[in-house]
């Protein structure tokens, strides 16, 4: 028999059989399954589209296109065709902009720094200095960055907006943790440092979202990180490994 509070006691002993019946027309589960579909197509293909120049794939502009349409485009007319909600109720509105800015200042005064250190480490200077051809092509590289711009919109709306409150109107704040973890795992490709980086960063833009009901500001920071650490490793560059 179990003492109070000993941790076995929630835990179920009957020998009922479990459902082996799959609940794939639960809306969690599909949206689950969509989101696995989706992450996988941008984590394996470059959106190397035929006709493409040459330049414009290697500035990255196919995959942005790519991850737009499978993180933003897609999830809205899932939400809105199959889950009857709309784009404000997923974090696309101003929400609470004034804890909006509070947050920007406060977690921008944290990252900024410490991306300007990072942005000195062999690790980074080898996988950011893939693009340090940019730095003969000024305009192009600001094409890229919009382009970043565009790209880091899909990803927060996709897992500060689609995915917490999506899974967020079944289980509340918990799924502030629950969309931090497809999140660190889009970042395995990069240094393990940033991945690291990622799980703080996954939970605390996730907070920031779902306490204000918006992604926005947290997409803006996303933005800005990904820019300094570019613009820093292209051009105050310490000479390492990629540049």
């Amino acid at each position: 028999m179990s003492e109070p509070g000993d941790p076995t006691e929630s835990v179920s002993t009957d020998d009922e059989p479990r459902s082996s019946q799959l609940p794939l027309r639960d809306p969690i589960a599909l949206t689950i399954l969509l989101s696995t579909v989706l992450l996988l197509i941008v984590f394996y293909h470059r959106g190397d589209f035929p006709g493409l120049p040459e330049h414009l794939r290697e500035a990255r502009l196919g995959w942005f296109g790519l991850n737009f349409v499978c993180l933003f485009v897609i999830p809205v007319i899932f939400a809105r065709l199959v889950l009857r909600m709309s784009a404000a109720e997923l974090g696309l509105q101003a929400g609470d902009w004034r804890l909006s800015l509070k947050c920007f200042a406060i977690f921008g005064g944290v990252t900024i720094p410490a991306i300007l250190i990072a942005s000195r480490w062999p690790a980074f200077q080898l996988y950011y200095g893939r693009y340090i051809w940019l730095r003969e092509d000024i305009p192009l590289l600001l094409i890229a960055q919009v382009g970043w711009g565009l790209y880091f919109f899909a990803w927060e709306f996709f897992f500060r907006g689609f995915l917490l409150q999506v899974l967020g109107r079944r289980f509340g704040a918990l799924a502030i943790v629950l969309q931090t973890m497809p999140f660190v795992m889009m970042h395995f490709a990069k240094p393990e440092a940033e991945s690291i980086a990622a799980i703080i960063a996954g939970i605390a833009l996730g907070w920031w979202a779902w306490r204000v009901r918006s992604f926005i500001g947290a997409w803006l920071l996303h933005w800005l990180c990904s820019a300094t650490m570019i613009m820093s490793v292209l051009f105050w560059h310490s000479g390492g490994p990629g540049v």
